[in-house]
């Protein structure tokens, strides 16, 4: 009887699976087509092809999924009809968005609009209720008011009902009550209370966080009380069925349909894990993960080897507070598609092909021009090799496909795919500079993790475009994160928003707040089927100094008294230094807010270590092809190798390119490709330093 961990990611064109028999070190993997309409369907089509191999559905100890059901949701507008009631007066606040405004390319987008709202005003009610400031009823809810409400929203077709009162983080009785009510009126709605989803300071954020847990919830919870029981009825018996979080962290996926909004970045969440899990295997301390799939890039900064969270994120323009972990998601992938704008103009993106019918060098009915299509024509994909081991590539579709937007612009087809690349590998360049400006970090102090099924083609000429001197290709980039999932523990974040000044803030209210968090944590636990022992807790408090709008979290010792405190307000001023480079310690301290993390560690996969090569990769060679370089507007004959063949201290001079099953990469020319014993490809100028 084995004992296997599997991973599944579904991506936007492929869902990709990796599995690891604990005892054994044996490894099996699979890459197949996603289904948009039914993701589920993938899934199981990937354990079929694990189970041909001759594992058994028993053998599964562990099984940990990533998915994109809900962010595709608000990508795509497909979310449920959903409605809002919200404090009476306050139905602007949604509306004014947090007077949010366009930034980035946005600015010069004549033809910009901002993304709708998903409870429009039509299906805003307003309630009569009203909290103040310290949570104490200053207008009773009008309940009979509210049925009539909840009515019309229901008259209206809604099937989720987001609510949202001033104040209701501090006192959530106004909000649970409404949700009796709409539970006895409406009784098929999902009901999203934002004293539950999100119980912090701030109106707006919460609001929105609230309305998207509404909006997607409907869609998140059928398709994985769907995926549990198809995988019970495949015969996976192991009760360890767990989901990717935004955090980075790990839920059952029984408990993930009641928090839809935690899993908005599921899938580029495990690619981060990866690429923290590599940095440490490489030794190295700063690294930025390039995760370039089928449909997006996602893009993270990793400093000392710390991935950094936030609670500002935002997907197709709506703005979540859920915690997660920081990642920027552009609309570039392999099956993003080119096209001529208004402006007479080249564009790329961010609309993607998908993988139906997919770029058009799959030969499944696809016409329009992509990424993937301008790679065939440049060489840097041969049409001779399988694409996931079984898709064949057409160049000659490819190239007509190019042609479409070449011949009207007046270029050949070779110009057209160059300007295909220029584009895109521009706007990845544009936000990894972004992604590290923000955090004023040094692009030289950076190695670019690249992964995904088409972030190896792109990442040496990206980063030689930054600055960034070196780029680390993982073992199975196409699989890198259904990889991670099987790399990062259970982990669960409570919120609760109390404000008052560190010095007068009683210790013992402190250790209460942490208290009752820490009751939600081990309940949760207990649902998840952890023991209380298994369960390691961290206190966290957000503090500010007075007047300031955003906050630090610091670490909180358990059983804080009143004497401690001052150590706190030190170790605020030392962070506050480090992030900011000032402080202001003869200021006091302000508590905003109180973060708790459960953490749960369970079975991980270890990277293998490969086998010590002489140097030579000639064992690997497999041919040659032409391969266009982009900086030198010619094609050079490259050498190809297969990455299986290529064994650790193996350096391959560029121009070169390495196949493997799940992924392809690019040596320029002027660079090399030494493989380390953990199999890591890392890419450097081949010229003396």
């Amino acid at each position: 009887m084995g004992n296997w961990l599997v991973g599944v990611d579904t991506g936007g064109t492929f869902t990709d699976l990796i599995a690891v028999e604990q005892a054994s070190g044996q490894m099996r993997r699979a890459k197949v087509p996603s289904v948009p309409a039914d993701p589920s369907t993938a899934v199981l089509d990937a354990l079929g092809k694990l189970f041909e191999t001759g594992v058994a559905p028993q053998e599964i100890s562990l099984f940990v999924h990533g998915t994109t059901v809900a962010t595709n949701a608000l990508l795509e507008g497909k979310g449920v009809k959903t409605g809002l009631i919200i404090t009476k007066g306050f139905r602007a606040v949604y509306e004014a968005r947090g007077w949010s405004q366009p930034t980035g390319s946005d600015l010069l987008d004549t033809f910009y609009r901002k993304p709708p709202l998903l409870a429009p005003q039509s299906l805003t009610e307003e309630a009569e209720e009203r909290l103040d400031f310290q949570g104490s009823a200053v207008t009773p809810l009008n309940e009979e008011a509210l049925r009539q409400s909840v009515r019309r929203l229901k008259n209206k077709g809604v099937e989720a009902i987001a609510v949202c009162f001033l104040f209701s983080f501090i006192n959530p009785m106004h909000e649970r009550r409404a949700g009796e009510i709409i539970a006895e009126e409406a009784p098929d709605c999902r009901i999203s209370l934002s004293s539950y989803v999100l119980p912090v300071i701030r109106e707006y954020p919460r609001l929105s966080t609230t309305v998207i847990d509404a909006y997607v919830g409907p869609k998140i919870a059928s398709y994985l009380l769907r995926l549990e029981s198809n995988l019970v009825k495949l015969g996976l018996t192991t009760p360890q069925l767990f989901l990717m979080q935004s955090n980075g962290g790990l839920m059952r996926i029984s408990l993930g349909a009641r928090h839809p909004n935690q899993t908005l970045l599921s899938g580029p969440a495990a690619g981060v894990i990866a690429g923290v899990e590599l940095a440490r295997m490489t030794q190295r301390s700063h690294v930025i993960t390039f995760d370039m799939g089928g449909t997006s890039t996602d893009i993270s900064v990793i400093v000392d080897g710390r991935m950094l969270e936030t609670t500002q994120g935002q997907i197709a323009g709506q703005d979540i507070g859920t915690p997660m972990l920081k990642v920027r998601t552009l609309g570039a992938g392999g099956g993003t598609i080119a096209w001529i704008g208004k402006d007479g103009l080249l564009k790329v993106g961010p609309r993607s092909s998908g993988s139906a019918p997919g770029p058009a060098c799959y030969g499944r009915g696809g016409v329009e021009p992509t990424v993937t299509d301008a790679n065939v024509v440049l060489g840097a994909l041969g049409a001779g090799n399988l694409l996931a081991g079984s898709l064949q590539l057409d160049r000659e579709k490819a190239s007509l496909a190019v042609d479409t937007v070449a011949r009207p612009l007046g270029l050949s087809t070779v110009e057209g795919a160059a300007g295909i690349l220029r584009i895109v590998n521009t706007q990845m360049a544009v936000d990894l500079r972004l992604s590290l400006q923000e955090q004023g970090q040094d692009p030289r102090k950076f190695a670019l993790v690249a992964f995904g099924g088409a972030g190896p083609l792109h990442a040496a000429v990206l980063a030689r475009a930054v600055g960034i001197p070196t780029v680390l290709v993982p073992m199975s980039p196409g699989l890198n994160c259904a990889m991670g999932m099987l790399q990062t523990n259970v982990r669960h974040s409570y919120l609760k928003s109390e404000m008052g000044a560190l010095n007068n803030f009683p210790a013992a209210r402190i250790n209460e707040v942490f208290a009752e968090l820490e009751t939600q944590a081990m309940e949760e636990a207990r649902i998840e089927g952890f023991s209380p022992d298994a369960v390691t807790l961290t206190r966290m408090l957000d503090l500010r100094y007075p007047h300031q709008g955003y906050t630090l979290p610091v670490e909180c010792p358990k059983g804080l008294e009143d004497a401690g405190k001052s150590a706190l307000k030190k170790a605020f001023d030392e962070i506050h230094h480090q992030v900011y480079g000032q402080s202001a310690p003869k200021e006091g301290a302000e508590i905003v807010t109180f973060r708790l993390q459960s953490e749960i560690a369970i079975p991980k996969f270890n990277v293998p270590t490969l086998a010590k090569g002489d140097g030579n990769p000639a064992r690997a060679l497999t041919g040659e092809r032409n391969l266009y370089d982009l900086e030198r507007k010619e094609f050079l004959l490259a050498k190809t190798y297969d990455r299986s063949r290529l064994l650790a201290g193996d350096v391959v001079m560029g121009p070169a390119i390495i196949d493997q099953f799940d992924s392809t990469i690019v040596v320029p020319a002027g660079q090399k490709a030494a493989t380390d014993v953990s199999g890591t490809l890392i890419i450097t100028s081949s010229e003396a330093q």
